[in-house]
């Protein structure tokens, strides 16, 4: 992933634990002697940010790293070795691997060296980078040479290589969609092509950082095709897990995608999505959990102001000629709102998706608004020219920070969308199915057809 290159150069240093049961975990070390004398060795955790575990300069080719670990830890190591570059390791507390560099071969010995050397192998091996194999193909090769292998420190960790080697063939497809859905530079966002439906989830796939979100596409990517079908709003997580077959990764999914909504406080749905979810649990911590996000869900008093049923009639906005307009001018229509900023990517990321499903619904009783929050009105109006953006667009005054509609509301990040009713008045203040989520759909046509 691009994010990748960016924030090797971007970390210079890190200060180590020299204990060797210290706080953060057990002593684990990395060192040897690459092809080129200068430059540098850093050890990532990937995330949703990626977090430096350890770094090393290179001393005449020479790099000694030392960092700690409670648990085994999938990790890319990065150097300026042409040879080794970047690629993942997968360390045990306690590991001890020596790595040299000659003829173009990396020799790894000590302890967790084996295992590590297999994976570099089928990494340099199977290359996403090679445009002779399809990702697929990639995947499958590596899949193969682990169920293949002889090597006992393999075997005894295949269900998790298999685990995460899944997982990251899965975020070589989606990747680039879904960050194409944060940066927003583009205005048709081109869809990942995804035709693996028989692809069996393996319950280790959770070792991969974005597992859940990758899962999401896979499921967004079936309904598309007409292989699944969501009931309605409230069932969309049952519906998703329920095509999981394996149960340890349907009842992760659930929590996992329950608890997202906790962090986006889904708070007007949350109840409903999770009731319908429960019944496919039968681990009871899991069922505690659940009910724990629930719980925490109702604790939520942002959207004190907006409850279901506040009147937001006489709210009134600005349409790029000047004139003004109020909510209750839209009467008779349920209204979704898109509140957005020109500085916000993943908000304009959302544009193609918004003029997708406001097109497939035209002529339906609902209005699509695109409402901008940016403090100055100029702003909002080159944007629009630039972009060349139509249909209901208008501009709150004061932007987000002092416009009255988003304080009451409940500030929040942005983007933000919400639901009214056909008199105004507030369905749902936050909700969490973005444009780009097929589900979104699914709601809005369940509305109508009250």
């Amino acid at each position: 992933m691009k994010k990748i290159l960016a924030v090797v150069v971007a970390f210079c240093g890190l200060t180590l634990s020299s204990g060797a049961f210290a706080e953060e975990g057990i002593k684990t070390g990395i060192k040897g002697e690459l092809s080129v004398q200068e430059g540098g060795v850093s050890l990532f955790v990937e995330g949703f940010g990626m977090t430096q575990k350890g770094r090393s300069p290179l001393k005449k080719g020479i790099f000694n790293m030392e960092t700690t670990f409670k648990a085994p830890t999938f990790c890319l190591l990065t150097t300026t070795d042409p040879v080794v570059k970047g690629f993942t390791v997968y360390l045990n507390p306690g590991d001890d691997i020596s790595i040299v560099v000659k003829d173009q071969q990396a020799v790894f010995t000590g302890k967790g060296s084996e295992l590590n050397q297999f994976l570099f192998e089928i990494n340099r091996k199977y290359d996403y980078m090679n445009p002779q194999l399809t990702a697929k193909e990639v995947y499958t090769n590596r899949v193969n040479a682990i169920n293949a292998a002889k090597i006992e420190s393999v075997k005894m960790n295949k269900a998790v290589l298999l685990g995460y080697t899944q997982g990251e063939y899965l975020d070589k497809v989606f990747a680039t969609y879904i960050e194409s859905k944060v940066s927003g530079e583009v205005d048709e966002i081109e869809k990942a092509g995804f035709d693996h439906f028989d692809l069996s989830l393996v319950p280790e796939v959770v070792s991969y950082y974005n597992w859940f979100k990758t899962i999401n596409e896979i499921m967004f990517a079936k309904m598309e095709t007409g292989q699944l079908k969501v009931r309605n709003s409230n069932t969309w997580i049952a519906d998703f897990a329920g095509s999981i077959p394996n149960q340890k990764l349907r009842e992760a999914y659930v929590v996992q995608l329950l608890n997202y909504a906790l962090i986006e406080e889904d708070v007007f749905k949350i109840t409903g999505l999770a009731k319908e979810a429960l019944p496919l649990l039968k681990d009871a911590a899991n069922i505690a959990k659940v009910n724990g996000i629930v719980g925490s869900a109702g604790k939520v008093t942002r959207y004190n102001n907006a409850l279901p049923g506040t009147d937001f009639s006489a709210h009134t906005f600005k349409k790029p000629d000047g004139f003004k307009v109020k909510i209750s001018d839209y009467k008779g229509k349920y209204i979704f709102i898109d509140i957005w900023s020109t500085w916000c990517h993943p908000c304009v990321a959302e544009m193609p998706f918004l003029k997708k499903i406001e097109h497939e619904m035209a002529g339906k009783d609902i209005v699509f608004i695109s409402l901008n929050g940016d403090k100055l009105e100029d702003y909002w109006q080159k944007f629009m020219q630039k972009r060349g953006l139509k249909g209901e667009q208008l501009w709150m005054a004061g932007g987000l920070g002092e416009a009255p509609f988003f304080n009451q509301i409940g500030k929040t990040g942005i983007p933000r969308f919400l639901v009214l009713d056909r008199e105004g008045k507030m369905l749902n203040a936050k909700c969490t199915l973005r444009p780009s989520n097929p589900v979104l759909k699914v709601y809005l046509e369940e509305l109508l057809s009250k």
